[in-house]
């Protein structure tokens, strides 16, 4: 096309050959505008460069939210690896004290054993408790009794020891007086005084609503001590004779 000029001015060289008839029309077809061209590239350049600045951003924003995510991972991880570590301890102390709390068990059923025991002598023991209390009761009614007929049979016109009355036996000036008085009644025509026919001294229910005595249920261990004779050497001076220990702790009630 003869253009020698086009490296230094393209546009101002192609126009002049237009103007000039050196180039035809039909050779030149369409020739777009430089100009308008430039600016649309420009205009898509720019887009690009806007569009690589939002890709940057998300870039940086994804490469945040991916750092914060594996940072959560590794807490979780570890944290994981923490509660494996504890439920292995766990089932280990489980495992001891199973095993520890299986050493025990001789010893908690021996204990089972001697509580029982215990218990049952606790029973047995307030079984004999209750028994000898009984005991100890009978044989203080039956001390009572002991000693209220011996009140009731002293008489209150007789001299003389407790002894001698109640044994019966009489002296011999006693006995003289006696017989001395029975003469006298028999010369007067008098019957004599018999005790036993008494109406009372006479032995029986002197009423008939009156309730019987209990039979004595035990054998009194001092009934054969009632009848001694423990005579003192002067009259008005007595001493100790026996000692009765009934028990030895606190009666309750």
């Amino acid at each position: 096309m003869g253009m020698v000029r086009t490296l230094d001015c393209f546009q101002t060289e192609w126009y002049e050959l237009m103007q000039k008839g050196a180039i035809e029309r039909k050779d030149i077809g369409f020739v777009p505008d430089m100009y308008t061209y430039n600016q649309h590239l420009e205009m898509e350049n720019r887009r690009l460069k806007k569009e690589l600045e939002n890709y940057k951003l998300a870039a940086s924003k994804a490469k945040e939210a991916l750092q914060k995510i594996q940072k959560e991972r590794d807490f979780h991880r570890m944290h994981h690896k923490r509660v494996v570590q504890e439920k292995n301890r766990l089932i280990s102390d489980i495992k001891r004290l199973k095993a520890h709390y299986a050493s025990y068990e001789p010893m908690l059923k021996q204990l089972t054993e001697k509580y029982q025991t215990i218990l049952r002598q606790k029973m047995l023991t307030s079984l004999e408790r209750d028994r000898a209390v009984g005991q100890v009761t009978g044989l203080q009614a039956t001390l009572q009794n002991l000693e209220s007929g011996r009140a009731s049979e002293i008489p209150v016109t007789r001299a003389g020891h407790r002894c001698e009355r109640e044994d019966g036996r009489q002296g011999p000036t006693q006995k003289a007086v006696q017989e001395n008085r029975e003469q006298k009644y028999l010369y007067a025509g008098v019957a004599p005084y018999d005790p036993a026919k008494d109406p009372t001294k006479q032995k029986g229910k002197r009423y008939s609503k009156d309730s019987e005595f209990p039979i004595d249920t035990q054998v009194n261990p001092y009934l054969a001590r009632a009848k001694e004779c423990t005579r003192p050497l002067k009259s008005g001076v007595y001493r100790l004779s026996s000692t009765l220990k009934v028990h030895d702790l606190a009666v309750s009630w």
